[in-house]
């Protein structure tokens, strides 16, 4: 088996840093900001300036992976982090370029724009395949442009949100951070949106595949999903997940944190990097205060 590629280094110096920074700010300003559009209007000029300066930033890109990678740098998300400093959730991509191997299908649940997928695409190289699955159109169609260009071509995009069930969800979206939408509605008068609904299990059925590797990043519908991947999660061929673990969100869901790393842990699964996950969950939880999550990962012994 060849080596796995090491993480790239995506740190940027602190000039490109200062220089984005102050594009991003000038654009905000110029987007969203009443006296900012009002100077606009009253120079003669800048109108068209100011468009075609924003049309620019709405379309920045980066290279990842060796390809051409484009952002959505006006919604807070991951655009912004990987355009302001070059990298996102690093441990998290570490984890994923570590363990996802050549020649696996892995799946993306809740891909944004498809920047962990476009590093599990690498490592899984051109024989392997990434499933992205992510419902809200707007990031999704950011994923479709991404995926085509893709070093290895391998990453297929899904636009669906993923369940215990397959059918209609209804997506509330977020007006602030494009990585916050949800299909567990928050109660905060979000506008909701019909979006496809898939397990995991009718996926691999469907797509006729093992899947040897998940990461799930869904703002608290994980349970959800868990019990919609129960057979796939348990089969032999399944090595590993990353899960963001984020107890106040599956609470409010109406799901327990226990019954979560249960679940997990009787699917043959076994946290690796906090043995307090399956030695003393109680205690792990407790050490979770007020809103905090964690990247768990899990692999088969």
């Amino acid at each position: 088996m060849a080596p796995t590629p090491p993480l790239p280094a995506h740190t940027l110096p602190w000039w490109r840093r200062l220089e984005r920074r102050w594009v991003l700010s000038v654009a905000k300003r110029l987007a969203a900001d009443a006296d900012g559009r009002a100077i606009v209007r009253r120079v003669p000029g800048l109108r068209d300036a100011s468009r075609r300066f924003l049309a620019r930033v709405a379309r920045a890109q980066v290279t990842v992976c060796g390809a051409p990678f484009r952002l959505d740098v006006l919604r807070r998300s991951v655009s912004r982090s990987v355009f302001l400093g070059g990298r996102w959730h690093a441990d998290v991509v570490r984890m994923l370029r570590e363990h996802v191997g050549p020649g696996m299908t892995a799946a993306d649940v809740g891909a944004n724009i498809g920047y962990m997928a476009a590093h599990m695409g690498e490592v899984a190289g051109p024989e392997g395949t990434v499933l992205a699955l992510e419902p809200e159109p707007r990031n999704f169609s950011i994923l479709a442009e991404n995926a085509r260009r893709m070093r290895w071509r391998n990453v297929v995009p899904i636009q669906a949100a993923v369940g215990d069930v397959s059918g209609t969800a209804t997506l509330f979206l977020s007006p602030r951070d494009g990585g916050d939408h949800r299909i567990v509605a928050a109660g905060d008068g979000r506008h909701g949106v019909p979006v496809p609904l898939v397990t995991l299990d009718a996926l691999a059925a469907q797509r006729r595949t093992e899947i040897h590797f998940v990461k799930m990043d869904i703002q608290g519908a994980e349970a959800a999903a868990i019990r919609g991947g129960r057979d796939v999660l348990r089969r032999p061929a399944m090595r590993g997940l990353v899960l963001e673990f984020w107890p106040d969100a599956l609470r409010e869901a109406g799901e327990d944190p226990f019954a979560v790393l249960a679940a997990i842990r009787d699917a043959g699964l076994r946290c690796a990097n906090d043995r307090r996950v399956d030695d003393d969950p109680h205690a792990f939880l407790a050490a979770m205060s007020g809103r905090a999550s964690k990247d768990l990962l899990f692999l088969r012994p």
